[in-house]
């Protein structure tokens, strides 16, 4: 089985406009707001091969229900936004082939769902129209209930990704880990390493453990409920990017952005490897 890498996080916002405003202030550029088929808009925050999706409930009228088989993406989100407010609803991780990825986890026990496949309309930094394709696969656990998981394999990456939008005044470069809280750790090791291919490593005294992406880093804590409660974002300069983040403070090396700012989910930023800070901190 592949080991596959962070693609994004959403977040659950209540107002679109509001929180894209919100993480431009601090530094980030944000795409245009795009609609999806089934009742949400996003605006993504586009780094070095992963992003942070920002998602609003746009209609409704469009949302499909759950079903045994069928997963609805809006319809958790509409549901995760109701029950918990804003945050982080969905780890979502690279997929090379979506129908190979679910044969693994099958064959390892993980909850299945039928595959989705979508497309939708994005804009381009000058304006123009391009479509964006996309194969999905949903899977969960109980020890993570509330939050889904699924990965995502691109079908036109060359119109998705664009230079223009991974260029932040604060640096960043990318999401380098996702802080996941469980009520029992332990019980949601099997099912993490199942879903990314990775290898957890040994549990501290404190409960935590780390699982080892390809290039990236999924943090596990016990905490309840279930939550995806931070992220970390490589950066360039810290230092340069601190002076972006009025309300956040130091974490040693890091800087951290409270969730009341970043809209339920705290931001970590953090030295991108090979940097200045980052060699020292070694």
């Amino acid at each position: 089985m592949p080991v596959r890498d962070i693609d994004h996080v959403v977040v659950m916002t209540r107002d679109l406009e509001s929180a894209r405003a919100g993480w431009e202030q601090l530094g980030f550029t944000t795409t245009p707001r795009a609609v999806h088929p089934f009742g949400t808009a996003n605006s993504l925050i586009q780094m070095q091969g992963n992003f942070v999706e920002l998602l609003e409930i746009d209609d409704a009228s469009l949302i499909p229900p759950m079903a045994d088989r069928f997963f609805s993406f809006a319809e958790h989100n509409r549901a995760f936004l109701e029950r918990c407010g804003e945050g982080a609803s969905m780890l979502v991780l690279t997929s090379d082939d979506r129908d190979a990825d679910r044969a693994g986890w099958s064959t390892r026990g993980l909850r299945e769902y039928d595959p989705v496949d979508f497309e939708r309309q994005a804009t381009l930094p000058d304006g123009s129209k391009v479509r964006v394709a996309f194969s999905l696969a949903f899977t969960g656990d109980a020890a993570l209930d509330g939050l889904s998981f699924f990965v995502c394999q691109q079908h036109t990456p060359e119109a998705f990704w664009k230079p223009d939008y991974q260029k932040h005044r604060n640096g960043a470069r990318r999401i380098s880990a996702v802080t996941l809280a469980s009520p029992d750790p332990e019980v949601a090791r099997p099912f993490l390493e199942a879903y990314s291919g990775g290898t957890a490593g040994a549990t501290a005294p404190d409960g935590c453990y780390g699982v080892a992406l390809a290039h990236d880093r999924l943090e596990v804590v016990p905490g309840s409920p279930p939550a995806i409660p931070a992220i970390d974002i490589a950066v360039d300069d810290v230092e340069a990017a601190a002076g972006l983040l009025a309300g956040a403070w130091r974490d040693g090396p890091a800087v951290v952005v409270p969730p009341e700012i970043t809209n339920g989910v705290c931001v970590r930023l953090v030295p991108a490897a090979g940097s200045a800070m980052e060699t020292a901190a070694r």
